[in-house]
């Protein structure tokens, strides 16, 4: 049985159609990229998995439950946390308060969550910042602090949005390692969108690609970046053209 199970997931606007019957599964053991261009329709996706958004139509099922008219608070209760592209950190609050926001997610114990904060702090190599202000901290700092109070809330499934935007290379690097790590170590399940296409390469064990909000691709990633249709997605048809011409002359 899948961890996490899409089903025909649409996702409505009004007259806007922002996902339409968008289907996958993610597995206990899997790292899995979402992958498109910009207004594919990713991020709705995950706040429509997460409950943040209520669904239009489509079944939202994980760890064997549908959660798909639940809270979002009730969908973390049971396992399944994301990051958000803009992390809105409480700007009076230090590095460690923040992260007890996802500790408290299962004890009532303000001493229990602290330890619980720090602990993850560790783990993730920023215990030194725990008694910073988030506006005191560099992005890439900011970004695991973000990733942390995610993890303190001790889930099953991960979703990643656009964790590496706003990283130099070396950062990027850094933050590979560590989601491998959080992946191999702590048995947690990753489910990534992402613009750095180096990150999904090197993390993913399939990617899935949306355009326009519908699925068009989904395999492991060094045969979705050759389909033809995930390259006119980004690149447009005039590349795909033009790169069947050169390679019929070649």
């Amino acid at each position: 049985m899948a961890l996490l199970n899409v089903d025909k997931v649409s996702k409505h606007f009004g007259g806007l159609v922002a996902n339409h019957e968008v289907s996958f599964e993610v597995d206990q053991n899997e790292v899995v990229g979402l992958i498109g261009p910009n207004g594919a329709g990713k991020t709705t996706l995950f706040n429509c998995i997460a409950g943040y958004h209520a669904l239009t139509s489509g079944t939202v099922r994980f760890n064997g439950a549908d959660i798909s008219q639940l809270k979002d608070y009730q969908v973390a209760r049971l396992g399944l946390a994301r990051t958000f592209q803009i992390f809105e950190a409480s700007g009076d609050l230090s590095v460690v308060d923040n992260v007890m926001v996802g500790s408290f997610m299962h004890t009532g114990s303000r001493g229990e969550a602290r330890r619980l904060a720090r602990d993850t702090l560790e783990f993730l190599g920023i215990a030194e910042t725990a008694r910073s202000m988030m506006t005191e901290l560099p992005v890439a700092a900011q970004k695991r602090v973000a990733l942390a109070t995610a993890l303190a809330s001790q889930p099953k499934l991960l979703l990643l949005d656009e964790v590496g935007a706003g990283l130099n290379p070396s950062e990027i690097e850094g933050l590979i390692n560590l989601l491998q790590r959080i992946h191999r170590e702590k048995g947690i399940a990753l489910l990534l969108t992402e613009h750095v296409l180096e990150m999904v390469m090197a993390m993913s064990h399939r990617v899935i690609v949306l355009e326009s909000g519908q699925k068009i691709a989904e395999g492991e990633p060094a045969e979705v970046v050759k389909d033809p249709e995930v390259v006119r997605a980004y690149l447009g048809d005039h590349y795909v053209k033009r790169q069947a011409k050169e390679d019929g002359d070649a």
